[in-house]
């Protein structure tokens, strides 16, 4: 993995939040800030896994495999699962589809 190829990337989690009215919106707090590496997911495994939605998906891998450690320790977790954590690069809002050892794929919504 190349160091200086290595782009900044956000976790943050969503928390639902009910207003005065009544109302529930979605916010989200920032839990950290990560380097990684991302790889655009054009294999035939990968498009027989995920289909037409491979347009959208992207792999990525953090150098020490923090990031990694830290979701898969969330995907069997009932309180607190993976599918409250979003990845944000350059604004855009990624959903976490899997994590393993590869890296973490991840679909834009």
């Amino acid at each position: 993995m190349l160091l200086r190829y290595l782009e900044k990337v956000t976790l943050k989690k969503s928390e639902t939040i009910k207003q005065a009215n009544g109302s529930r919106i979605e916010e989200y707090k920032t839990i950290d800030d990560y380097k990684v590496q991302k790889q655009e997911l054009d294999d035939q495994i990968s498009a027989s896994i995920y289909g037409a939605s491979i347009v959208n998906m992207l792999r990525i891998k953090t150098p020490l495999s923090n990031l990694e450690k830290l979701l898969k320790s969330k995907v069997n977790n009932t309180t607190d699962n993976i599918s409250k954590y979003f990845i944000f690069i350059n604004e855009a809002k990624y959903k976490i589809k899997s994590v393993n050892s590869k890296g973490i794929d991840i679909e834009l919504v």
